[in-house]
C-alpha cells in the first residue's frame, strides 16, 4: 500500500519488514546485486559516518579486527604495494590461507618453517602480478635472500649453493 506521506511509508516499511524478515532478507538480498556499485558507495558513506562519529572507537575496532585476522593485514598490505607499484591483481586472505594450506605451511623454498611471507615468483619490480598465482609462501630469510630474481633464478642459485629439501607441492 503506496502512501504520499514519506514518514507513513516508512513505518509501514518497517512493520512489513518485521512480519517478513524471510522476504525482506531475500528482497534485500536481490537489490544488492541488483546495485552493487551503490551498494558500495552506501556501505562506504556508513562506515564513513561511523568513523568521523568516534574515530578512537573505529581505530580500535579496526586494529582488534587486524589483531584476530593478521592474514587479512597482510592481504591488505600486498594490495597497497601492488597498486603503489601499478601491478595488476590482488589475493584475499583466504586465498593466501589456501595456498600456505597446499604447501603444507612451510617454505615453498626450503622447506623451512617459519612465519611465512607472501613471496612473488616474478617480482613487482620486474613486471610481476599480485594475482595468487604468483605468489608463493616464504620464509623470512628465503624472502630477503630472492630479493629481486625471479623464482627460477634463485631456485637456481639455490640448487648451486646447497640441495633444497624441498620443492614445489
Amino acid at each position: 500500500m503506496a502512501y504520499r506521506d514519506p514518514e507513513k511509508q516508512r513505518v509501514y516499511g518497517r512493520e512489513w519488514m518485521r512480519r517478513n524478515p524471510e522476504k525482506a532478507r531475500e528482497a534485500m538480498r536481490r537489490w544488492r546485486l541488483r546495485h552493487p556499485e551503490l551498494n558500495r558507495e552506501r556501505n562506504r558513506e556508513y562506515h564513513r559516518a561511523l568513523y568521523a562519529r568516534d574515530p578512537e572507537a573505529q581505530k580500535g575496532r579496526i586494529a582488534a579486527y587486524y589483531a584476530e585476522h593478521p592474514e587479512a593485514l597482510r592481504a591488505k598490505h600486498h594490495r597497497h604495494r601492488s597498486r603503489q607499484r601499478g601491478a595488476d591483481g590482488h589475493f584475499t586472505a583466504r586465498e593466501w590461507l589456501d595456498l600456505v594450506q597446499r604447501y603444507g605451511g612451510v617454505c615453498g623454498y626450503c622447506g623451512g618453517p617459519g612465519p611465512l611471507q607472501a613471496d612473488h615468483r616474478v617480482p613487482l619490480t620486474r613486471g610481476g602480478t599480485n594475482f595468487i598465482e604468483n605468489i608463493i609462501p616464504a620464509c623470512a630469510k628465503c624472502n630477503q635472500r630472492k630479493h629481486a630474481e625471479t623464482e627460477a633464478e634463485f631456485r637456481e642459485r639455490l640448487a648451486k649453493g646447497r640441495v633444497q629439501r624441498r620443492l614445489e607441492p
